[in-house]
């Protein structure tokens, strides 16, 4: 189940992980992960992030790079938790997906391409020539660099299934569908 279910006051209550599972995540044992669909769009959907109930855990960055790359290094994760410890404030932090994003505008090889079936923007690495001016033209700072392999990077929502949304025990990230939040 991706998010969690409501209590009697309506209110989500949150998942509660079991610790074997968080163990496991923290020591990049990738069997811990939700199928990620390799073909295709498991379910639409708008990633929704409520930061008043981030508690700053940080397994939201070791699911998604676990999830995209195999091993735990928060620098390749999709998603950042900007931290105001003095305040005990979080905030959860990816691609908008924006409908006019300026990642699409700049890029000067048309790499970055709004992707109308799935509604987000997507990355044509086949076109892609790392030149990076869609890191610098994101509002958000939601893309990141691969040094290693010399690669541009940013949310996907994992095909339909995001990695975040399993592993954030408070509900401070949801898969939600738009129907939805239109009714709310």
């Amino acid at each position: 189940m991706i998010n969690p279910s409501p209590d009697q006051r309506g209110q989500a209550t949150p998942n509660i992980l079991p610790e074997e599972r968080v163990g496991r995540l923290k020591s990049g044992d990738t069997e811990v992960l939700a199928p990620r669909p390799e073909k295709g769009f498991a379910a639409p959907g708008i990633l929704t992030i409520h930061p008043q109930k981030c508690n700053g855990c940080g397994l939201c960055e070791l699911a998604c790079s676990l999830s995209h790359s195999g091993r735990i290094d928060t620098s390749l994760s999709r998603i950042r938790v900007i931290a105001w410890h003095a305040e005990d404030i979080f905030l959860p932090s990816c691609c908008q997906q924006c409908a006019e994003a300026p990642c699409v505008a700049v890029c000067p090889k048309d790499a970055m391409v709004w992707d109308d079936h799935r509604d987000r923007v997507r990355i044509d690495y086949d076109r892609c020539v790392s030149c990076r001016a869609c890191m610098a033209a994101c509002p958000y700072g939601a893309i990141g660099f691969d040094d290693a392999r010399q690669m541009i990077f940013k949310c996907d929502v994992c095909n339909g299934n995001p990695q975040c949304v399993h592993f954030c025990e408070p509900g401070a990230l949801r898969w939600d569908h738009a129907d939805s939040l239109q009714s709310a």
